[in-house]
């Protein structure tokens, strides 16, 4: 992780992963509600639900009454699911490519990698739960690192060692998560959760003639344009969609072109939990089916509080320092959510992707045979997925509106 042993930690064991083919029945609908809350103005857009949900599941396990239903009831399930669903998913992802690397060597394509990495700094002083500290320690394995949060000078170097965890779990592509004038001397704790994945294409795409792009705007834009054959498709009234295959097939990049509008997609994904992990599901069951993808390239980042989309999804209780019920995470003061910040960027071009996102939370007092070819031509504004295979989690996903504009 970049950092030394937590100064807290329960002496409990991790628990074992279980299986994460039922993973993505818990992730998906919670990933299509938060994404149908962010700002649909914003041209290009790269998130992960996966993470805040992670990060807000540390959050549930210290919640309690009321507080504690609340996030169950947006987060999508009670909190020993939601700790296991997380821990399962994290061991997972860490294994994926291990064979690949053990067998290969230095030849042939990179093996895909992943990672859920998860942390926690809190005041010293604060005296956190036995119950808090097994729970940490059981589904996210994790203790607590102590930091001063008193002062500039304490936020400051808090902020630093926060980061820098932040920036190696995330191969450097997530800096300065969390800015020192985000904290106050009123911070106890701060939680996060970074994913990284990298894969690169089972066959590399190839470069094609440029098509012209109506943007979001309603403009006409001649991207560089990428083609390559896929197995998959899925459609529907509202979309068709297809998948760009990682090596080993374990990591995926979902392109969904809406039949109207991106956003009309994601209100029925968000009003039918369930549809866009029928989607992926769809996509993966359908490799008798040959798919000519013609997809710009991009390179996009984004950043942005998801206190207000957390809220418009119902979980309210937690920021307000009147009704929050943190108690399972510390007795001896009065806790709520004071910021939920997220960083996320994806970069896709002929060879893979690569992708990363951060969450942090600041608790403060107060092989196939082709039988059907389809052709899917990304010419508009599209959403994408980047999931994972085995489970169809959603890990990364966002919409594009603009190719033409990168980070």
């Amino acid at each position: 992780m970049g950092t030394d042993n937590p100064d807290l930690r329960s002496d409990v064991e991790r628990a074992a992963p279980g299986a994460v083919e039922e993973a993505g029945n818990l992730t998906a609908p919670f990933a299509a509600a938060l994404l149908s809350q962010l700002d649909r103005e914003t041209t290009n857009l790269v998130c992960s639900p996966l993470s805040a949900q992670i990060v807000l599941s540390m959050v549930a396990a210290g919640a309690g009454g009321s507080t504690r239903a609340q996030m169950e009831d947006v987060l999508g399930a009670d909190v020993r699911t939601l700790g296991e669903t997380a821990n399962t998913l994290a061991q997972h992802l860490a294994a994926m490519g291990e064979k690949e690397r053990a067998n290969n060597g230095s030849d042939g394509p990179e093996p895909p990698r992943a990672s859920l990495v998860n942390a926690v700094w809190a005041a010293d002083g604060l005296e956190p739960t036995q119950a808090f500290l097994d729970a940490l320690a059981t589904w996210f394995d994790t203790g607590i690192y102590t930091a001063d949060f008193t002062d500039a000078t304490g936020r400051e170097a808090a902020c630093e060692r926060i980061n820098a965890v932040v920036e190696h779990a995330t191969e450097g592509l997530i800096t300065d998560l969390v800015a020192p004038d985000a904290l106050t001397e009123q911070t106890v704790m701060v939680l996060v959760n970074a994913l990284h994945l990298k894969t690169a294409w089972l066959k590399p795409l190839n470069p094609d003639e440029a098509v012209d792009f109506t943007t979001s705007d309603g403009e006409t834009v001649r991207p560089e344009m990428l083609t390559g054959e896929v197995p998959g498709w899925y459609e529907d009234e509202h979309c068709t969609a297809s998948a760009l295959r990682g090596t080993g097939g374990q990591l995926a990049l979902a392109l969904v072109r809406p039949t109207g509008e991106p956003h009309e997609v994601l209100e029925t994904w968000a009003a039918d939990g369930h549809r866009l992990g029928a989607v992926l599901r769809g996509i993966e069951g359908s490799a008798d089916v040959t798919t000519t993808v013609t997809t710009p390239g991009f390179d996009i980042d984004w950043d942005g509080e998801l206190t207000d989309p957390l809220k418009q999804l119902g979980m309210t209780e937690v920021f307000d320092p009147g009704t929050a019920d943190l108690s399972g995470i510390s007795t001896d003061r009065d806790l709520a959510v004071t910021m939920v910040f997220q960083k996320a960027v994806i970069t896709v071009d002929a060879d893979g992707m690569e992708a990363a996102a951060a969450t942090a939370v600041a608790v403060g007092t107060t092989a196939y045979v082709p039988q059907e070819t389809k052709e899917l031509v990304l010419d508009r504004p599209f959403l994408f997925v980047a999931y994972d295979t085995a489970s169809c989690t959603p890990l990364v996903l966002g919409w594009i509106g603009d190719p033409t504009q990168t980070r």
